[in-house]
């Protein structure tokens, strides 16, 4: 695997973590908020579950384990951003070389791409990709 492929699927996993993560703490602070008040006919029988629902927590209850999935958003986010750089970096890279040749040889042996992703990233058919990568193997 390519190593702008390998990147972008940490890229994807790491997300995918992070956005679990995210719902998770979303169902937990959803707790704390009632899930229906009894506005009408509030009588003798009134309880604490009528008033703030069967499911509600205390914020002190709710507190270390939101405060611990927000730890690992932060992580996740520090690594998602840490492997966006790289990237970039790989792909300025690959911008700031002039000759096709050499890109097609870097894209090739470098970053693990087929030509047919050589010749879309670059825009170029796939013959002329391949014709430059045949030719081109002394670079």
């Amino acid at each position: 695997m390519s190593k702008i492929k390998s990147i972008t699927a940490m890229i994807n996993i790491e997300t995918t973590c992070r956005d679990n993560l995210v719902r998770r703490k979303g169902r937990l602070m959803s707790q704390l908020s009632p899930d229906g008040i009894k506005t009408s006919k509030m009588g003798d029988d009134l309880d604490a579950s009528c008033i703030h629902g069967s499911r509600s927590k205390a914020f002190e209850d709710i507190l270390p384990e939101v405060m611990e999935l927000q730890q690992q958003i932060n992580e996740y986010n520090r690594e998602i951003d840490i492997l966006v750089n790289l990237k970039n970096q790989i792909l300025e890279k690959i911008d700031s070389i002039d000759s096709v040749n050499v890109k097609v040889k870097y894209l090739r042996d470098q970053v693990g791409y087929s030509l047919q992703e050589i010749a879309l990233v670059l825009g170029y058919s796939y013959d002329y990709i391949r014709h430059v990568s045949s030719k081109d193997n002394t670079i």
